[in-house]
């Protein structure tokens, strides 16, 4: 609806700019219309008020369409917190009446994620090793709420941070040596499987500033999804974020 109206309006001021003979009436359309696009790509919309009363008026079948909200997970080959357990990486913390991470899985991790933190071909090499893809075609985009990656300009997956990003990446090949049955998982789960083990981060990749886990509510352009998530208090680099039914917060 949005970009509509931006090429509606460029392209009246292309025509009333060209009926009274005004110079480059055809460069101050294209202007009017790149602006536009910029603004709806960095903020979402460009009619102010766009996000009430698309919330309000548009059916939830329409939203869905446009949401760029994560689908829910569905586990393929087990719940990824009993495979976690059952590796081993994943351990039962009597002091702290917790799960945490494996001490020496926990220390391995984190000199993964020093060394790929700063290294882009790195963190290429490796998650075209997870996604067998070519790591040369990947391109990383880091987008103002999201981490993107694509393999010769398809979409192949991402994350709610570059720091996610990265902790996946580190992960990936010191989690692979403790399954035993990572070759024969599909790819989806592989990815859930790195994907929890984000919780359990205690320092952010990023800056190594202390991650907290909270109760949040996130807006899109469409709607707002109640989500758990884990966040740098530094940085505010998002590490991970999962939608929850609001009725299960209200309960528990």
């Amino acid at each position: 609806m949005n970009l509509a109206i931006a090429a509606t309006t460029a392209a009246v001021i292309v025509v009333i700019a060209m009926a009274i003979e005004a110079p480059f009436a055809l460069g101050t359309g294209v202007a009017v219309l790149v602006g536009a696009i910029a603004v709806i790509y960095f903020r979402g919309y460009l009619i102010p008020g766009t996000p009430s009363l698309t919330k309000r008026y548009f059916p939830a079948r329409v939203l869905t369409l446009f949401d760029k909200a994560p689908a829910r997970a569905e586990w393929v080959d087990g719940d990824p917190q009993s495979i976690l357990l059952e590796i081993g990486v994943v351990v039962d913390d009597p002091l702290a009446d917790d799960l945490a991470l494996e001490p020496t899985f926990a220390d391995e991790w984190r000199r993964s994620i020093d060394v790929h933190g700063a290294d882009d071909v790195m963190v290429k090499q490796r998650l075209g090793w997870l996604a067998d893809v070519d790591p040369t075609t990947l391109e990383l985009e880091a987008r103002p709420y999201s981490f993107v990656v694509r393999s010769d300009g398809v979409h192949l997956a991402n994350w709610p941070s570059r720091a996610a990003c990265v902790a996946d990446a580190a992960a990936a090949m010191a989690f692979s040596e403790c399954d035993p049955d990572w070759d024969r998982r599909p790819l989806s789960l592989r990815t859930d499987l790195l994907g929890v083990l984000r919780l359990f981060l205690e320092r952010c990749p990023a800056c190594d500033g202390s991650v907290a886990l909270s109760q949040d509510v996130v807006e899109s352009c469409c709607r707002t999804r109640n989500v758990v998530a884990a966040t740098c208090l530094e940085c505010d680099a998002r590490l991970f974020e999962v939608d929850v039914d609001p009725d299960v917060l209200a309960t528990e």
